[in-house]
């Protein structure tokens, strides 16, 4: 099937296929080498409209170059970890840059969703008001 053709429905069938395995396994590969991640949010996120249209444009073209179906799924799916991890890290900058550009300084997150002042009365304040020894604050970068 070429990119540019009208693919019949088994070519179409067949695409979506190929796409939907692509999309599974970069998640499960993710997530197995990245436990932290959530799987059915890495599934979501493969399988949204801007990402299965950037693995069937990786998909066709790779298959257009010569290479066999498994070929192409690889560079696909590797394209598309690759392109994942680059908004992520890109994501995590732009946050960088915004925390660094607060007027309070940088801020931490607790396991609660709570977000505050990175500073040991911040944090005391916030686990001392919301927290019990046996469920205490748990802070990460924001």
């Amino acid at each position: 099937m070429r990119a540019t053709a009208t693919p019949t429905a088994r070519e179409a069938s067949d695409l979506g296929d190929a796409i939907g395995k692509i999309a599974a396994f970069a998640a499960q590969s993710l997530h197995e080498s990245f436990p932290r991640l959530d799987l059915e949010g890495l599934v979501d996120t493969f399988t949204g409209t801007r990402a299965v249209r950037f693995i069937g444009r990786r998909y066709l073209a790779a298959i257009e170059e010569g290479k066999t179906p498994g070929e192409a799924a690889g560079e696909a799916g590797k394209a598309l970890i690759y392109a994942w991890a680059e908004a992520r890290l890109e994501a995590g900058a732009q946050l960088d840059r915004e925390a660094d550009a607060s007027p309070w300084g940088p801020m931490v997150l607790c396991w609660c969703g709570t977000e505050v002042r990175d500073n040991a009365e911040a944090r005391q304040g916030h686990h001392g008001g919301w927290h019990t020894d046996q469920r205490p604050a748990n802070w990460s970068a924001v």
